[in-house]
């Protein structure tokens, strides 16, 4: 069932303001698959948005507030994200009179920033859940200082990765006579 909904007619040129939770419930369904999930500690978020007519067209601006969880890119423990986003879209409406869809569909930058809409109901849950998951970074981290996981001493190479692990090799020993003893260009 949608959770984001407005009705067309409600609005008018002025705009109607809407103020609506971002249950964690409907955020779990929401993000399933997604490799993140909702945070069970924290408290709701919210999606505030004015809403107003632009002839038959509806302009959105508002933000959505929310607190995710993700698996952190260095250790795989939990990383918490807090969202605070700004949301904007441009809805264009769809009918048979008004803007017919084509046979043949060929976007143009402009149809790239805007969405469609049929009938007297718009529902937003879909860019909701967009602009929550284009927050998540792409390599979150538990704390900005993680150091990983561990890597066990038997894997770990030398401290100083140009040196080798048992001093310098023997084979190449000999090339250690000839330090020093040519002009370096500078």
């Amino acid at each position: 069932m949608p959770e984001f909904v407005l009705d067309v007619h409600d609005l008018s040129d002025a705009g109607k303001s809407y103020d609506f939770p971002v249950r964690t419930e409907w955020l779990a369904v929401a993000l399933e698959g997604t490799g993140v999930r909702v945070s069970d500690t924290a408290p709701e978020g919210r999606l505030a948005f004015h809403a107003h007519k632009q002839g038959a067209d509806i302009l959105i601006q508002g933000r959505v507030t929310s607190t995710l969880v993700t698996a952190c890119s260095r250790c795989l423990e939990d990383a918490v994200v807090h969202v605070d986003a700004d949301i904007t879209r441009l809805l264009t409406a769809r009918s048979a009179e008004l803007r017919p869809e084509p046979d043949e569909l060929e976007l143009t930058p402009e149809d790239l920033d805007r969405d469609f809409y049929v009938g007297e109901r718009v529902v937003l849950d879909d860019a909701v859940r967009e602009n929550l998951l284009l927050e998540v970074p792409i390599q979150p981290l538990c704390r900005a200082d993680c150091a990983g996981i561990p890597v066990p001493v038997h894997v770990r190479g030398p401290a100083d990765l140009s040196a080798p692990a048992g001093g310098v090799d023997p084979r190449l020993a000999p090339l250690l006579s000839l330090v020093g003893k040519f002009p370096t260009e500078e």
